[in-house]
């Protein structure tokens, strides 16, 4: 339950979060906020990064403790930009498919 504590603080979150909102969450000492941090990870609740010096927990992604409209709206979101960025980088590769056929010599058979 404690974990799942700590999930809901990551996806509420700006991706960042400070030890002791991680301690007073969980409600553990401040000892235990890596240890708490470290078995989320290996729970697959949660992946992040900590941050020692800063004191913080940067989460790059966690599991929904539930899937409504909410998390359904986030998702299309991340869906329609990752549709654009790829669009972008098709139509990249295709410009400098053109501009590099354009300049090379014609490598064909040669008629007489």
């Amino acid at each position: 339950m404690r974990l799942m504590s700590l999930v809901d603080r990551g996806s509420n979150e700006s991706g960042q979060i400070p030890y002791d909102l991680i301690r007073d969450t969980l409600r553990i000492s401040d000892d235990e906020v890596e240890t708490g941090v470290v078995k989320a990870i290996t729970a697959k609740l949660i992946d992040s990064k900590m941050d020692q010096m800063n004191q913080v927990i940067i989460v790059s992604r966690c599991t929904e403790r539930v899937f409504g409209q909410q998390q359904w709206l986030t998702l299309t979101s991340k869906l329609a930009t990752l549709k654009g960025n790829i669009a972008n980088v098709i139509n990249t590769i295709q410009a400098n498919k053109t501009t590099e056929e354009g300049t090379q010599p014609a490598q064909g058979l040669m008629i007489r």
